[in-house]
């Protein structure tokens, strides 16, 4: 088997979003219709908005911004959360998106308003819209999609009915009293009276704020992305629907200390391109095969947020095995692992993330590919591609020399590539090997809370070793859509986790890795695209080119460690949205010159 392109060759940007009926599209819409209709032009206000902006405590001096058909407009909402606009011309549905600062966590929310009530005589339509965590959870219910992408291409000609905003504000209350207990009862999320506590009189709300408050201790706000996140994935592998998984992990709780590791079904990939889905409940402190046959004990250190250990016992076909796990999840969702088979000395780095299901449309548009791994005829590398996805379902690939020709990508004329949708969610690159046509490659889109879409495939998927006769390519790689880097300004301090595996070539060699580790550093110095940081660990003192040898991709010198010993030149490859950085190699490894370096590392509160 070789690498995607050398097998083949034997043989709309964004992730398409359910938009009830938004742009044209269908959505979960059901027979939807611009209940506003269109207002008559006047020099009078056609729509005129007001609500409360609150999580349980007020969401004071927020920034408030609103789309409507035919109308934009924007406000602040005072101390006590509330809100008020008027939108010359405009007509309902709007979507609202409220934007500040809760106890110094940032808070983004939206909301919806379909309906109101209209002045004969003015013409202008009156109309309620609260903005809670409530209404955002049933705005991602109502839309399948992320509220934010939503707001984003909210336009005319988008609709939204009373009935649908009623199905899914029942759905989500009804999914919250079953996970917590929590009673709503027939609160309109929407259009109630709202009345926030503040800070002048904490103990001032109505029954909807407290509500809010009770819900709070379930969903905390920063939680809550990653909540809306699994409400929005309105089919993930192996359930049901989105907002079950997403009341299934606030039931069982996230990770102390981690708001952003919700329990639940999360899938590994691992640098041989070994991935498996596993069922996590943080709550109970275990981590389980997707079929419950392996249970391994969770354990967390409270003084380590967002760290976090998995030991036990697997059976294999050999026997009994002792393995441990490190695990470290950065701020979008996305972990890193280390994994060590006690038993037989085997060790490795990877990724975890939250089981979602994607359309073929997501991955449509030219893509930025990391391959890296072992193969029998190139033995350990790294490769640089361009993937594009085509509306007829092809794949054109392109050669990145990164080292000489940076700028450069070589079509391969004689690739003959494809993609399929997976039954668990993913995709299949389809291929032609020894003559038959079939899957040549597995790969798995993960959307962060921010909605940024990342795409991790492996060639590898049940994670087969080479053996004596037996030729395997053990390699995963990453899809990304680069961009430019920003150089950082002087005194910017960088958190994150590291992760690394590394190994000298040359005969009898072994892997090495480490597990992932707190760090940070702080940039000292800047000279055009030139960077020099200073690590807080140790001291050790980086020069860091950006955007060099191309877009999205940063360049650090070789160094001296503050102990006298050497440090690798490396390329550093970034993941936009997904916090992740990737290190390898500069150079070609080679036996005595150059280990083979993989060096993850993901962004930390």
């Amino acid at each position: 088997m070789k690498r995607i392109e050398v097998l083949a060759k034997s043989a709309t940007a964004c992730a398409a979003l359910l938009l009830v009926a938004a742009c044209g599209g269908g959505g979960s819409s059901s027979g939807s219709s611009n209940t506003g209709g269109t207002a008559p032009a006047s020099s009078q206000p056609s729509v005129k908005l007001s609500g409360t902006a609150a999580t349980g405590a007020a969401l004071a001096n927020a920034s408030v911004a609103v789309k409507c058909a035919n109308a934009t407009g924007t406000a602040t909402t005072d101390a006590s959360g509330k809100y008020s606009l008027s939108l010359t011309g405009g007509a309902l549905p709007c979507v609202i998106q409220v934007t500040g600062e809760q106890g110094g966590v940032a808070v983004t929310l939206h909301s919806l308003a379909e309906a109101g009530t209209t002045d004969s005589a003015s013409g202008t339509t009156s109309a309620a819209a609260n903005v809670t965590p409530l209404t955002e959870m049933i705005v991602a219910q109502l839309s399948a999609g992320l509220p934010s992408d939503l707001f984003a291409a909210f336009g005319n000609g988008t609709a939204v009915s009373s009935e649908q905003l009623v199905t899914a504000t029942n759905a989500v209350l009804t999914a919250i009293k079953e996970a917590t207990g929590i009673d709503l009862g027939t609160i309109d999320p929407f259009k109630a009276q709202l009345v926030a506590a503040t800070s002048g009189a904490p103990d001032g709300g109505n029954d909807y704020d407290k509500l809010l408050d009770s819900l709070g201790t379930k969903i905390s706000i920063e939680a809550l992305p990653q909540v809306v996140n699994q409400i929005a994935n309105s089919s993930g592998s192996g359930s049901s629907t989105g907002l079950g998984d997403a009341m299934e992990s606030v039931q069982k709780g996230p990770l102390a200390g981690c708001p952003i590791a919700a329990s639940g079904k999360y899938r590994t990939i691992d640098h041989y391109g070994r991935t498996t889905v596993r069922d996590i409940d943080f709550g109970a402190g275990t981590y389980k095969s997707a079929d419950g046959s392996v249970s391994l004990a969770i354990t967390a250190d409270p003084a380590k947020p967002c760290e976090f250990t998995a030991d036990g016992t697997q059976e294999t076909p050999t026997g009994a095995e002792q393995v441990h796990f490190d695990f470290a999840v950065g701020s979008a969702g996305l972990a890193l692992y280390r994994s060590q088979n006690q038993t037989t000395g085997r060790t490795s780095v990877g990724y975890m993330f939250p089981v979602q299901s994607h359309v073929k449309s997501a991955l449509a548009g030219t893509w930025s590919m990391l391959q890296s791994g072992y193969t029998p005829y190139d033995g350990f590398i790294h490769w640089m591609e361009q993937m594009t996805f085509k509306s007829d379902d092809k794949i054109d690939i392109c050669d990145i020399d990164y080292r000489n020709a940076p700028g450069t990508c070589v079509a391969d004329p004689e690739a003959n590539i494809s993609v399929a949708a997976r039954s668990d969610g993913g995709f299949d690159v389809i291929g032609v090997e020894d003559g038959v046509s079939g899957p040549v490659a597995n790969m798995y889109a993960y959307r962060a809370p921010s909605g940024a879409v990342n795409v991790f495939g492996t060639t590898n998927p049940a994670g087969l070793r080479n053996a004596s006769g037996v030729e395997v390519e053990e390699t995963h790689f990453i899809l990304t859509k680069h961009q430019t880097l920003a150089v950082p300004a002087v005194d910017t301090v960088s958190k994150y986790f590291d992760a690394q595996l590394w190994r000298e070539l040359g005969p009898n060699t072994q892997n090495v890795t480490s597990a992932p580790v707190a760090d940070s550093n702080k940039v000292t110095g800047v000279n055009g695209n030139t960077v020099t940081r200073e690590r807080a660990s140790d001291g050790r003192i980086d020069t860091v080119h950006y955007n060099d040898p191309m877009a999205g991709v940063r360049h650090r010198d070789a160094g001296t460690n503050p102990d006298g010993t050497p440090f690798a030149e490396v390329l550093q490859v970034t993941v936009p949205g997904a916090g992740l950085t990737v290190s390898i190699n500069a150079q070609p490894a080679s036996a005595g010159s150059q280990r083979y370096i993989y060096a993850p590392s993901v962004q930390r509160n």
